[in-house]
């Protein structure tokens, strides 16, 4: 560990340097903008830091980048999985420079993918080189899976895992996708929520028409308001029958562990610019929901005119995207069809729904080698413990792992912490410190789970 850390504090250069080169390829899964030449220059960094890798194409899918590094002293073998597609840039307007021009402003690297996720995918492909370059091995056989689909819900990736399991094999997997909690510790996830992502479309007359029709002609944008307000109350509560039918709550382990996350709630509002939490007075009662209970947000709707100034139109069509988040035992297939009835139970046949991404939930035990492992290496590359979260309450394919190769799995990664990073928000940033500390951290949790019973 002392070489491989030597190596990475006299690399610091040439590592940022390589960091900043794929951060300036666009890679926009949404857009499909780049996606094949950052998967070369992926490939490309991996060669050189002596991974044997290739690129695989998924079938109708962004290709993955593959590697594999077998170890000298280990037969244990840990699966690495990150992504290297990012979130599309809009709002352009709001970025203070490029969102591909990785410029560093004092320690700041400001980029689309500097905090989610491509600070990730380079940390695990330096740390690797690092202990090669310095020890001549690899604490443990590793495979490494990126993919760039993540950003669209990993569409494609079921039927590659299903395809490729004994090339899969492995003993863990370590999700290098996380970041940082609110106080600047490292996260450690031992699950994530599924997701549910959805556009509902309304069609009315065939065009905009004068507003003076509003008495005759029905209005798309009303009827797409009008169906959320069934689904989702003023309070949070999704109020689709039997959504929360299959929900499994906390075990005692994992509500043990809730108990010892810091959360300082006063410091996220601060940052966001707001004055309190919606229907939470404390910051534990925030927490929880944060964790445990199912989402409903609308992430974006379109309709009528939105150009500068006034124009009195009645909009011909409507569109919104919502995003479910899901606990534990939810499944999305089953979630969708109740979401389809329940707008045709409410007179709401006029509104079609398409379903744009499906992502089970997981989880691992407290317990698990590769948790306990990561924990240690948190120590280790930080001097500080991490902040363990039962559930991460974002969402990835993490089920893929534990569910489909019967694997334990945790998300884990470097920092800034999200609530400060704006991921998927203009400005993106980590920091140099960040992205070297990062390398250690995956370092350390090679050694640390190679050493684990």
């Amino acid at each position: 560990m002392r070489q491989a850390f030597e190596y990475i504090q006299k690399n610091k250069e040439p590592f940022l340097r390589d960091f900043r080169t794929l951060l300036r390829q666009p890679s926009v899964s949404a857009q499909g903008t780049g996606i094949a030449d950052c998967a070369r220059i992926v490939k490309k960094n991996m060669d050189a830091a002596g991974i044997k890798t290739q690129i695989l194409p998924e079938k109708n899918g962004n290709p993955i980048v593959y590697g594999e590094v077998k170890s000298k002293s280990s037969s244990k073998t840990l699966l690495i999985y990150g992504h290297y597609d990012v979130q599309p840039v809009e709002p352009v307007e709001e970025w203070d420079s490029g969102p591909f021009d990785a410029k560093l402003q004092g320690k700041k690297i400001i980029s689309r993918g500097a905090a989610d996720s491509k600070n990730n995918v380079t940390s695990c492909i330096k740390a690797t080189e690092s202990f090669l370059k310095a020890t001549g091995d690899v604490p443990l056989n590793l495979k490494f899976l990126f993919e760039g689909e993540e950003e669209i819900g990993s569409p494609h990736l079921p039927g590659f895992i299903d395809e490729n399991k004994e090339r899969l094999k492995a003993d863990s997997v370590v999700c290098y996708d996380g970041d940082f909690d609110e106080t600047g510790r490292p996260k450690i996830s031992l699950g994530v929520k599924g997701l549910l992502y959805v556009e509902l479309r309304c069609k009315k007359a065939r065009e905009d028409l004068h507003s003076s029709y509003a008495p005759l002609v029905d209005n798309p944008a009303w009827r797409l308001i009008w169906a959320m307000n069934t689904v989702k109350s003023p309070d949070g509560k999704i109020l689709i029958k039997g959504w929360h039918d299959d929900v499994e709550p906390f075990t005692p382990a994992q509500s043990k562990l809730v108990g010892k996350i810091p959360f300082r709630g006063e410091n996220l509002l601060k940052e966001w610019g707001l004055k309190k939490f919606l229907n939470a007075k404390t910051n534990r009662e925030a927490l929880k929901k944060y964790l445990v209970e199912p989402t409903c947000t609308i992430c974006g709707f379109k309709t009528g005119y939105i150009g500068q100034g006034s124009k009195t139109v009645l909009p011909g069509n409507a569109m919104l995207k919502i995003d479910f988040r899901l606990v534990y035992n939810q499944n999305p297939k089953k979630l969708l069809s109740l979401l389809k009835d329940h707008l045709n139970r409410h007179g709401f046949d006029d509104i079609q729904v398409k379903a744009l991404g499906f992502l089970e939930p997981s989880r691992t035990k407290p317990s698990a080698p590769i948790a306990r492992a990561a924990a240690k290496a948190a120590k280790i590359a930080y001097g500080l413990g991490p902040v363990v979260l039962p559930r991460n309450p974002a969402s990835g394919p993490d089920y893929l792992f534990t569910k489909r190769l019967g694997l334990d799995s945790i998300w884990t990664g470097s920092g800034p912490p999200s609530a400060y990073s704006h991921a998927h928000a203009p400005n993106e940033y980590t920091t140099t410190d960040d992205f070297i500390q990062g390398i250690r951290y995956i370092s350390a949790i090679m050694q640390e789970y190679a050493a684990t019973n």
